[in-house]
């Protein structure tokens, strides 16, 4: 039973974390160039203030529950594909903290996007969105393994 809610906390997580990391790579960054240098500094602060319940947490969610599923995991899901989603979850957290946080610093200290900052995050947020699906892969390929043994 608790690896059961393990494993649906760490496929909804990482779902809904690769949408956002997919809304941000397609929508919230390529917008921001077309915001003027004075407006972009209090739409980043802004930003960052609303970050934490809607990407932080989240995040912080998936790698946790993606993690416990090394060692409570359905019968369903192999060691193999537990330890490498935990790997891909980890790694697009440490990307965002080691990478893309000093470029959110480095725009707020400016209070402008330039280029090197957009293409930094666009090179940065791809990365994420390309781990994320590869971890929803799996665990999709997981789920649709339970319901075919199920059945």
């Amino acid at each position: 039973m608790v690896s059961g809610v393990i494993f649906v906390v760490a496929l909804f997580a990482t779902v809904f974390c690769t949408a956002v990391n997919g809304y941000t790579y397609q929508v919230a960054y390529p917008l921001w160039r077309s915001v003027s240098d004075g407006e972009l500094a209090g739409m980043h602060r802004e930003y960052l203030k609303r970050l934490w319940p809607v990407i932080t947490v989240p995040h912080v969610v998936m790698f946790f529950a993606s993690g416990a599923l090394i060692w409570r995991r359905p019968e369903f899901v192999p060691l193999w594909v537990a330890v490498v989603v935990f790997a891909l979850d980890a790694a697009v957290v440490v990307v965002s903290a080691v990478a893309a946080g000093p470029i959110h610093d480095r725009i707020t200290k400016l209070g402008r996007m330039d280029e090197v900052g957009y293409r930094g995050l666009m090179s940065i947020s791809a990365m994420r969105v390309v781990m994320m699906a590869l971890a929803c892969g799996l665990l999709f390929a997981m789920t649709l393994k339970a319901i075919v043994v199920a059945g």
